[in-house]
């Protein structure tokens, strides 16, 4: 009779057990990959000047050089442009072509390879003025400890939809639930019996 008692307070502690992993299953979403914006930044540029990103000859967006003559944006997934992984992004300073070191391509996450210094742009036009270079000159040596913050990621993608799976687990759980406390019941009958 002892023996059969532990039975079924052992059936019992599984059918606890059920329920707790079904309702920590219903309840928990699955996890989905999320995909990060790229984020693009660079210094050693004149405060006030506009900087454009494009990939494909649509426009990503645009950023304003601040007055430490650094600039950041960042391009995410569902942007306008239709980044892929590993399309070019190219360069314009106040609407003029400009040329990217190191070459830019969008990533999911990605940032320059130089993460100190960023995306170095050189505008290709030849008319580029001495004034403005040893402004941006000045401005890169004043800035040089200072570094972009990085982006906010968000949850990584651990929170997402379930796509109605909880249902499906909660009616399991409940199921393996009484089936414990029946084969329990049943089991403790035989002894008595």
């Amino acid at each position: 009779m002892i023996l059969s008692k532990a039975m079924t307070r052992l059936g019992l502690v599984a059918a606890a057990a059920a329920l707790l992993l079904t309702l920590g299953l219903a309840t928990a979403g699955s996890a989905s990959a999320q995909v990060l914006p790229a984020v693009l930044y660079g210094k050693g540029l004149t405060a006030g000047q506009t900087v454009a990103a494009s990939i494909g000859g649509k426009s990503c967006g645009s950023a304003t050089v601040t007055a430490a003559g650094e600039w950041t944006m960042q391009i995410g997934s569902d942007n306008a442009c239709g980044p892929t992984d590993g399309a070019a992004i190219s360069f314009t300073v106040n609407g003029q072509a400009a040329t990217a070191s190191p070459a830019a391509v969008w990533k999911s996450g990605g940032t320059p390879s130089d993460i100190a210094n960023g995306y170095k742009l050189t505008v290709s036009q030849a008319t580029a003025t001495a004034t403005a270079t040893a402004s941006a000159t000045a401005s890169a040596t004043a800035a040089a400890t200072a570094t972009p913050a990085p982006p906010k990621t968000g949850n990584a993608g651990l929170l997402g939809t379930d796509g109605g799976n909880g249902s499906l687990w909660l009616l399991l759980g409940f199921a393996a639930v009484a089936g414990a406390a029946v084969a329990g019941r049943q089991l403790y009958g035989r002894r008595e019996g």
